[in-house]
């Protein structure tokens, strides 16, 4: 081994044994983890009706989000300070954060989840039609090859619409 992965081993060992030292018998990086989601429920501001901690952890990433495009779009703007800019970016994503109703959040989520599942269904779709329709067949092998393609696509549109039958049961 080379002595980068023995430096390392060396720090995530050192790193790992101060975990279990630090533990008290109150205290775990699992509830590290939890307070700081909890910073992101709004748990501090709206006592006992917070949110969950998943849309608190949406919360920071939304923070986190909103933050690199305000710091790259205000990185823009000639004479302005490196240090104004990271300053005026927070707040300004700090302030968004916590004013995104949860409702907001939610339909936000969704509406990414239905935009990838589109991509990740329709992307093999679109490239066996694009095979099929749009290269030339010019012997045997390509054909088959394009049949092949297409059995796949009937068994993937099935094995679909297999599991949307189940789901919507569900629900």
């Amino acid at each position: 081994m080379t002595k980068s992965v023995w430096v390392l081993l060396l720090v995530l060992l050192l790193l790992t044994s101060s975990f279990a030292l630090a533990a008290t018998p109150g205290q775990s990086l699992k509830s590290a983890f939890s307070s700081i989601l909890d910073v992101g429920s709004l748990k501090f501001l709206l006592g006992g009706q917070a949110d969950n901690q998943f849309f608190g952890f949406v919360r920071i990433a939304i923070a986190v989000l909103i933050f690199a495009l305000l710091y790259m779009g205000l990185s823009l703007i000639p004479n302005m300070s490196r240090n104004t800019a990271i300053v005026v970016g927070i707040i300004l994503a700090i302030i968004s954060a916590v004013f995104i109703p949860k409702s907001v959040l939610a339909a936000m989520g969704e509406t990414y989840a239905v935009i990838f599942s589109f991509l990740i269904i329709g992307g093999p779709i679109a490239g066996v039609g694009w095979l099929v329709f749009g290269t030339p067949t010019l012997n045997r092998f390509a054909a088959a090859l394009k049949f092949f393609a297409v059995l796949l696509l009937m068994w993937l549109v099935n094995e679909i619409g297999h599991w949307a039958a189940k789901l919507t049961a569900i629900a």
